[in-house]
């Protein structure tokens, strides 16, 4: 066995201590990865590493911020940001959503099997880039928290790719070095029963198991969503439920809007389902800010205003704001607020200011909220809470003249005019990432640029899309691998297991070098763990006069077992800047799942090849 050399001691110790600081989450993510890039080339460069006879370049470190994973992971964030900005998978997160607040668990269910599914034949990354909004707007809208979803459904996709050997690049690497070294060929489909049968309890684990262990992640979507407001939703002469009943409009939207009542004139009448709706009513409906706008969009009709004082085009419509610019926001009133005593309508906000009040909350019931008049003839109170509409700069003018205080609480108004360009984007990115008719890096790069040139995203949302915590992540994971190879460690550690386990029987040589990738990979690239691993997967299988192809499977299967870390494959780093993961999370829930996975094609591995 060769000697550990001191800078590979050194790397090892290193790499351990940042897993410990991952682990104890006392410093954030960002700044222990930012503690790695500072480390790792100031120790290079006191204590250099010479290789062949040259000395490694400390500036090498950095090298990640320029990797090709980095860009892909980036452009993957906006594309799919393009998705939620433009509200381009409404109309499916609804249809999910009425499964997640009925039947949550079958549609968990649902999610894990054709997102495993899929991930088989389509890359594991544009599977997970295409779910993670549609899962994030289904969650908003049943009222559950998106983390228990997410992570399953990232893992459920990594159990798919490693079915075949097109599911991941790394598949196709272990795959093209064994027929270099004489082993295989492999089909495309040569071990994916192994892996359908191995997946039967990991994915019950993350069915029925593993959302228990993520009730206690914070779900980081709207804040807006808890707090309820009073709005009214006007019945023009366009509108196609001019005619219909209450119940018919109840009927079409999951989940049923809470109606109060219906404006008729100046009187609130009941809301029964058998009235008939009439030109010029308002429906009085009580709900978050998010679900107002989604009625808003799902039933046709426009958010009444509120302040009467919406502004009106020459043809005597309501005028609506630009989409690209309109944002909703929470704005408190404060004592000797001008608002104070007086109704919205008598204030004419959006000639004054540009935006308009399109939901009311009340700081305590009182007098003159009635039956008689609308939202807008209502009297302000301080403490009183209105939802406006408008431009982020019409509301700061407005909160500078002393209206009252914006809340930090705000969304951007979806821009439905561009959902078609946003989901055309995303097609050809995934088509052209799956049929490697492009690298993904550079599919996705493309499709910001397209986002970007038809204005279905500002520099704004692009900025807003990225995570500073990920883009550090992934360099300082990179770095850390290219120091744990350059020194020799990761080669030290597959040797000494060779040399260990020279006297196991097969079944244990197979089982252990797995668990050895499935470990490496999670702080090593998969491909530069699948470069290592496979050449010693055939030197062990010929020095135990063993068949190659189960130690080959060992090697392919430990570089897809990439659960244990964020950094450990680039979805995960997807999921865990969408669902708000911590590193620990992915520790609690995916060592579990390492272990049945591992277990399961262990035993799977020699009963097939008799080991």
């Amino acid at each position: 066995m060769n000697e550990l050399s001191p800078h590979g001691l050194a790397a090892l110790v290193f790499a351990a201590i940042v897993f410990a600081l991952y682990v104890w989450g006392r410093w954030s993510l960002a700044t222990v990865s930012l503690g790695v890039l500072a480390v790792l080339p100031l120790g290079l460069a006191l204590w250099p590493l010479e290789l062949q006879g040259e000395v490694v370049n400390p500036a090498r470190m950095f090298a990640g911020f320029a990797s090709p994973a980095l860009v892909a992971i980036c452009a993957l964030m906006i594309v799919g940001n393009g998705l939620v900005v433009t509200g381009a998978l409404e109309p499916a997160a609804r249809r999910l959503a009425g499964l997640v607040a009925t039947y949550p668990r079958l549609a968990l269910l649902v999610v894990l099997v054709v997102a495993g599914s899929a991930s088989g034949v389509v890359n594991d990354t544009p599977v997970v880039v295409l779910l993670i909004p549609l899962l994030l707007a289904a969650a908003r809208q049943a009222h559950v928290p998106a983390p228990g979803l997410l992570l399953p459904m990232n893992y459920a996709v990594l159990i798919g790719g490693m079915a075949t050997s097109i599911g991941t690049s790394t598949n196709l690497i272990v795959v093209a070095i064994a027929a270099s070294l004489g082993v295989g060929p492999f089909g495309l489909f040569d071990w994916f029963g192994l892996v359908a049968l191995a997946a039967i309890p990991a994915l019950a684990y993350l069915w029925l198991i593993a959302p228990r262990l993520l009730r206690g992640v914070p779900d980081e979507q709207q804040p807006l969503s808890d707090d309820v407001f009073d709005a009214e939703l006007h019945i023009d002469a366009d509108s196609r439920w001019v005619g219909k009943t209450l119940a018919d409009i109840l009927s079409s939207t999951k989940p049923r809007p809470q109606v109060v009542g219906v404006h008729r004139g100046n009187l609130l009448q009941a809301p029964l389902p058998s009235t008939t709706l009439r030109v010029g009513d308002r429906l009085r409906v009580r709900e978050t800010a998010p679900r107002l706008k989604e009625l808003e969009q799902q039933l046709d009709v426009v958010l009444h205003d509120v302040a009467g004082d919406a502004g009106h085009a020459p043809d005597g419509e309501p005028a609506r704001l630009a989409p690209a610019k309109a944002i909703v926001a929470q704005m408190i009133v404060t004592a000797g607020s001008p608002l104070e005593g007086r109704s919205v309508r008598e204030e004419r906000l959006a000639d004054r200011f540009g935006f308009v009040v399109v939901g009311t909350r009340a700081k305590a019931p009182r007098a003159g909220l009635g039956r008689r008049g609308g939202l807008a003839d209502r009297d302000i109170a301080a403490g009183d809470v209105l939802l406006v509409e408008g431009t982020a700069e019409s509301m700061r003018r407005a909160q500078r003249e002393g209206l009252g205080l914006l809340l930090d609480q705000r969304f951007a108004v979806p821009r439905q005019d561009k959902a078609w360009v946003a989901i055309l984007v995303m097609a050809v990115v995934v088509v052209l990432a799956a049929t490697k008719l492009l690298p993904i890096e550079l599919a996705a790069l493309g499709g910001v640029l397209c986002l970007l040139l038809t204005r279905c995203l500002s520099w704004e949302d692009v900025t807003q899309s990225l995570s500073a915590k990920v883009a550090l992540l992934v360099a300082a994971s990179l770095a850390l691998g290219d120091v744990l190879t350059l020194s020799g460690a990761t080669d030290w550690l597959a040797r000494g297991l060779a040399v260990q386990a020279a006297a196991l029987p097969s079944a244990w040589v197979a089982a252990l070098l797995m668990g050895l990738m499935g470990l490496v990979t999670n702080f090593v690239s998969n491909n530069a763990a699948a470069a290592i691993g496979t050449p010693l997967a055939v030197s062990l299988a010929r020095a135990l006069d063993a068949p190659p192809e189960p130690f080959v499977l060992a090697v392919l299967f430990g570089c897809n077992l990439c659960y244990l870390t964020p950094m450990g494959y680039q979805t995960n780093l997807l999921v865990m800047n969408a669902g708000g993961y911590r590193f620990g999370d992915f520790l609690r829930v995916g060592s579990p799942l390492f272990l049945v996975m591992w277990a399961s094609l262990s035993l799977l591995l020699a009963w097939r090849y008799g080991l």
